[in-house]
């Protein structure tokens, strides 16, 4: 369900096909189940995930989800390593991207509450690229159905520095049995190119989390096959 989330059966043909990444040679994930790593591709276009997941079941039932239950963004940190981002620019940073993603999904889903029937939840972490073990860091601490909250966007430094890849994992499941419809990895924010250098202020790191919200939303309409999907702006182009 994620960046086209592609063509269905073609989808299921090259996971079957294609060689991937030895388990050696794979970056840790945060939040994707062991069992589905070897079954990831890569995406299509531009517009897709850099690593993607579908399962039957979602590929036969997108239509009959129209909630979805947004979980708090966490935050992932290699164990024993200085954290590359301080605490307080770390809680800031996923408070803005649970707000913004919000705003996206609430355009198209009511967000929910709670597990109710034709409700997909959605767990998003952000981690560093690396090949150590990852634990949980820090969670969003805004409301996580209410995008009218504000983020911050003052003139201070950003805390996006040249270093590690950022990767952001997404996980979908049945919000009522748990069963995973699809899981998603991508690197920089979603864009082609990415150069965090340019990032001088948390106005440009809001800008890059704000176009990555809409390239969610752009690939939840296009795997629903809607009309008028607007796909993002590249967001300091």
């Amino acid at each position: 369900m994620l960046r086209q989330l592609v063509s269905g059966g073609f989808l299921i043909l090259l996971s079957a096909c294609s060689g991937m990444i030895p388990a050696t040679q794979r970056n840790s994930t945060a939040i994707l189940p062991e069992q589905i790593l070897d079954d990831m591709i890569p995406g299509e276009d531009e517009f897709s995930p850099d690593l993607v997941y579908v399962s039957q079941k979602a590929q036969a039932a997108s239509g009959r989800y129209d909630k979805i239950l947004l979980d708090p963004i966490i935050y992932f940190a290699p164990l024993g390593q200085p954290r590359r981002i301080g605490p307080s620019d770390r809680q800031t940073l996923l408070n803005n991207f649970q707000v913004l993603m919000g705003r996206q999904l609430k355009k198209d889903f009511l967000l929910a509450l709670e597990p109710l029937q034709g409700t997909v939840r959605v767990q998003f972490a952000i981690l560093p690229a690396t090949r150590e073990p990852v634990a949980m860091d820090t969670v969003a601490m805004v409301a996580r159905v209410d995008p009218s909250e504000e983020v911050v966007t003052d003139a201070l430094a950003s805390p996006i520095i040249a270093g590690p890849d950022l990767l952001i994992e997404a996980k979908w499941t049945d919000a009522v049995t748990g069963e995973l419809l699809g899981a998603t990895v991508d690197s920089h924010f979603g864009q082609a190119s990415f150069d965090g250098t340019r990032l001088e202020n948390w106005a440009d790191v809001n800008r890059y989390l704000e176009s990555y919200a809409t390239l969610i939303r752009y690939r939840l309409c296009r795997f629903r096959a809607l009309e008028n999907c607007m796909p993002p702006r590249p967001p300091l182009g």
